[in-house]
Formats: structure tokens, sequence, C-alpha cells
């Protein structure tokens, strides 16, 4: 297998922030502020969480910056499982942000305890995370904890929208997802039956390792996935104004499952490459209202990953797998992104063979390994978010060893924006009439 060098390698190697012991696939989420930075909160499964960012001195260099936050209520001897953050307004900082833990209790048994601690902040212009983690609300659990993240509960009367808020989702070890709501007469968050919002959570064959939900057409359906331990993976899809089943695909891989991750076929107008003839027939595609393609990748562990495409018309029926470089590193995490800037979007998938391995669609529109970057440690998660606050997204990798930034090369963005603002320009004037 020939691979080809270039994009992966105009990454240049901007920071390493150093954790003390290592976390997992579910201990690394981001803090979008409403000043549109961001800050990256990393947990180790020893208790320790950090709170990363970059800060602009006063001569303009950007200091990098690593802060551990005391969040109350995780005692000695607990375990960190998963980590997950959101804010609750659009016009300033509420965060809100979840940790599960498990410790043994204190009986001759030995059984496991386990909690849901939530941390809910005030609304303010300004982000104090020490004040969020002084502030906890603790959920305690029936079930061993894994994927913890939130997601949109929608509701509809009559064909409009009566509410919209944000939930915590989480599965566990009793083969079930959890949703857990906010009320906010007392401020508390109680667990909600799943069939009365999400119809698509039925119980499991085994505990479900990974989900990612997609809402489409103002938020009217939802497209859902989700994985299991036993390589059973589920693709649903729901009418949220009637809170009703559209479909219902399944299948079954031989091994682990690590990830799921729906992404739409065309990238937003934001992001389109801007050439002249490109950009056009993608507006054009838009227009007719045929552009809703949406695809979902599925990471096996040990197996290649595999591609599902256009899951709206085919279901789980057009699938492609996408080429490994060896047969014994685990597959951890993906991400996509259009990392190149030429308005398709590439995937990535982070090993346990200290390696990021990029697919891109050839001409054919086959899904190809084309570039591996090698890393110091087996890789945990990955993010394309913007962290060093220039505008430009960066890829954050978690690692065994800590967390690596890797910036776009400056020169090489400066290249690309000019070739994209000469593809935008009018033609000549003269070049259309002759």
């Amino acid at each position: 297998m020939t691979l080809q060098h270039g994009k992966m390698e105009h990454f240049k190697d901007v920071h390493f922030f150093y954790t003390p012991s290592q976390g997992n696939i579910y201990t690394m989420t981001d803090i979008q502020l409403v000043n549109g930075s961001t800050k990256l909160l990393v947990a180790s499964l020893k208790r320790e969480i950090f709170c990363f960012d970059f800060q602009e001195s006063s001569s303009g260099l950007l200091i990098p910056t690593t802060k551990e936050v005391s969040f109350t209520y995780i005692p000695n001897g607990a375990e960190i499982i998963s980590i997950d953050a959101f804010n609750k307004s659009t016009n300033s900082n509420e965060f809100v942000i979840g940790i599960t833990i498990i410790k043994n209790s204190n009986d001759s048994e030995g059984h496991l305890e386990t909690y849901l601690n939530i941390y809910a902040g005030e609304e303010t212009e300004d982000f104090n995370i020490e004040n969020i983690a002084q502030s906890c609300l603790n959920v305690e659990l029936n079930f061993i904890p894994y994927k913890l993240f939130h997601t949109y509960l929608v509701t509809f009367e009559d064909n409009a929208m009566v509410n919209k808020e944000i939930v915590f989702v989480l599965s566990g070890s009793d083969n079930q997802i959890h949703i857990f709501r906010e009320n906010t007469t007392d401020h508390t968050y109680k667990e909600i039956e799943n069939k009365d919002h999400f119809p698509e959570f039925s119980k499991t064959p085994s505990p479900v390792v990974w989900i990612d939900i997609y809402y489409s057409d103002d938020f009217k359906e939802r497209i859902t996935s989700f994985a299991c331990e036993c390589g059973y993976v589920k693709l649903l899809k729901v009418d949220v104004v009637s809170n009703k089943l559209v479909y219902n695909f399944s299948t079954r891989f031989g091994n682990y499952i690590s990830k799921v991750y729906i992404f739409p076929e065309f990238n937003s107008v934001t992001d389109y490459s801007f050439e002249k003839s490109t950009f056009l027939r993608e507006l054009d595609i838009k227009s007719r209202g045929t552009s809703k393609k949406l695809n979902l990748v599925v990471v096996n562990t040990i197996l290649p990953a595999v591609i599902f495409h256009d899951v709206l018309e085919f279901g789980l029926s057009n699938y492609a797998t996408l080429p490994r470089i060896d047969s014994t590193s685990v597959l951890s995490s993906c991400e996509v992104a259009d990392i190149d800037f030429d308005g398709q979007k590439e995937i990535l998938i982070g090993t346990s063979g200290e390696k990021i391995m990029m697919y891109k669609k050839d001409k054919k529109g086959n899904w190809c390994l084309e570039e591996l970057k090698k890393i110091s440690a087996p890789v945990l998660g990955l993010k394309y978010i913007d962290i060093t606050g220039d505008g430009v997204k960066d890829l954050v990798i978690l690692s065994m060893r800590g967390v690596h930034v890797l910036q776009h090369d400056s020169s090489r963005l400066q290249t690309i924006l000019d070739k994209k603002i000469q593809n935008l320009a009018l033609p000549n004037i003269s070049e259309v009439i002759s």
C-alpha cells in the first residue's frame, strides 16, 4: 500500500500538555465560551481533572496554560469514567459539567458505588471553572457508567416547537441508555423515561459503548446510532414531532466497537472550497433540497472500520470497509473534518499503534487510506477544534501520555486563502465576451 505525504505533514506540533495518569476514550471534552474561545477539560482515571487552553500575552504571543481543577465530591480512591460539558446559555457563560465516577463502598462486601456528579455554574460574562467545580449535584447510580454526552430534548405541539433543552445521556452496564433532565424549579437533575422523548433507546444486548445523535429538518427528525460491547450496532430515525420511530436498522460485528460517527456528506456553505464550479454546483444541490445525505462511520477495535453511505436512503445496506495499515493495533477514536480545506471531508482514526490514519475519497468516490501521522503514544481521542484561538481549527489528540495540539502551518494557510480569494474573484469581462 502506497501512502501519500503532505496534508497531515502540514500540521505542526505546537504544544503537549502532560497528564500524570491516563484517561480513556470518554475523558476529554471541550468548552466553547461565548467570546469564541475554547477550553479543553481532560480527566484522568485517578481523580485529576485538568483545564487546558491558550491565552494571549501582552506581546501577542500564545501562551499554553494548564490548570488542575479540584471538583468537589470526588472522594479518594474514586476513578473517573467519563466527562462532558455544555453551555446552557447562548449569550453568556452558564456551563454544566457532568462527571461519572466509580469507587469501592465501605461495606465488607466491597460493592462498587457509582455516581453522576453534575456541576452547574451561574450565568456570567466571565468563565470561572473553580466556582463551577464547587457546586455539585450528586446523583447515585445503580449501574456502572459508560459514555456520557449531551443532546437536545425537543418537543413539538401542533407542528410547532414548544421546548428545546439540553439533557445528559448516559449508557450503563445495565444494557440501557439513561436520560437526565434538569428540574428548573429546584435546579436538580432527575432521570426521565426514554419512551416519552427518546423511543429509540430500548434495552440492548450488551452495554452501549458509544452513541451519536444528529438532528435535521429544523429539529423535526433525529438520526440516532449506537454501538454495544458485543458488536451490535443500531441506526434509527425518529419523527420528533410525533415522537415515533420512522425506521430501525441493526447489524452485528464480530468484535468490540469503539465509536460511531454520523456526518453529512456535504459541508456547510462556510466550509466549501469556493472554487467557482464546485461552489455553484453545491448551492444548486442545496436549493433543490437533495443534499441531505448522511454517512455513518463505525470504528471497530480490531477489524477495519466501516462506512455506511447515505443512511437516510439505504439504511445499513450500502457500505464499504476502510483499509487499515496493520492488524495488531486497536482502533480507538474517530474525527471527521475537512482538514485540507478542499471542501471534502476526511476521516481520521486514531490507533493504539501511536498513529492517526487519514482516509480521503478518490475521484471514483472510494475511501482510501491516504496518510499516516505518527504520535508519540497510543491515541485515545480526537477533536478538531480551535483551541489556539486564531480562528482556524486545530487537531487535538488525547493520548495515554497527555494532550497533543497540532496546528496548521500558517504559510500553507495563507497560500490556500489566496487561492480561494482568487477563485472567488469575478472573471475579466473581456474574457467572458470573447
